[in-house]
């Protein structure tokens, strides 16, 4: 997947466990809802409303480690369009996903190779100090998803707003920087996870041009209303 950086790519939005799901107006304006599944509170990957047409849905699971044959079969029985790997640690975490799903539509004779793959990158410090290229990892893989939010957490770093001087903490910054190159080195799109805290249109607008001016392709919206407020035509 060739990618051109100067394009504005639609965002994507995340659906909270028992969140309402967004009005197919909002849907209309991103290119993938993500929901959770795998992690023992699931739910449908294609929640009830929602047309194939609307938008395309993918599923976020579990790391590498703990996802199961079983979780792959219901993710094929659930119809969905593609997967999010979280805290994807480097290129073997990709291939291995890679051959699990090409298992399971051979098991079940689903549509071969159309499961594509986004995979959380710099959530974990592993994946930020890898050396190892993405580059053709799997065709499967579309693109990379940044979260500062998690990465903060794993390092044990205060994330903007908390810290009270306004300055990006090392890791955070050094994750997305590594993020913004893994992908643009694999020819991939780079998103970023919007903050929690752009809780108003010019807080969200603020945050997207943000992420633009770092390199990114878009953002990750973690709500209907950011989606809406950002309404991007592409």
């Amino acid at each position: 997947m060739s990618v051109n950086r100067f394009k504005t790519m639609k965002p994507l939005l995340f659906q909270s466990v028992g969140a309402p799901v967004a009005t197919s107006a909002v849907l209309g304006t991103v290119d993938v809802l993500i929901v959770e599944f795998g992690f023992g509170g699931d739910v449908l990957a294609r929640p009830a409303g929602v047309a194939r047409s609307a938008c395309r849905i993918f599923a976020r699971i579990p790391p590498i480690n703990r996802v199961t044959e079983d979780t792959l079969f219901a993710l094929l029985r659930n119809d969905v369009d593609g997967v999010v790997l979280s805290e994807c640690r480097s290129r073997a975490d990709v291939q291995r996903l890679d051959v699990m799903l090409r298992v399971a539509e051979a098991s079940t004779s689903s549509r071969p190779q159309q499961i594509a793959i986004l995979a959380e990158y710099g959530a974990v410090p592993e994946s930020v100090l890898s050396p190892c290229s993405l580059h053709e990892s799997s065709p499967r893989l579309e693109g990379l998803v940044f979260d500062g939010q998690k990465l903060a957490a794993a390092t044990g770093c205060k994330p903007l707003p908390v810290r009270q001087d306004q300055v990006t903490a090392a890791p955070v910054a050094a994750g997305r920087a590594a993020t913004v190159l893994r992908a643009r080195e694999a020819g991939l799109a780079c998103y970023d996870v919007l903050p929690q805290t752009a809780m108003t249109e010019i807080a969200a607008r603020q945050a997207f041009a943000a992420s633009r001016a770092d390199g990114f392709s878009s953002v990750v919206c973690r709500s209907p209303e950011q989606a809406a407020w950002l309404k991007i035509d592409v």
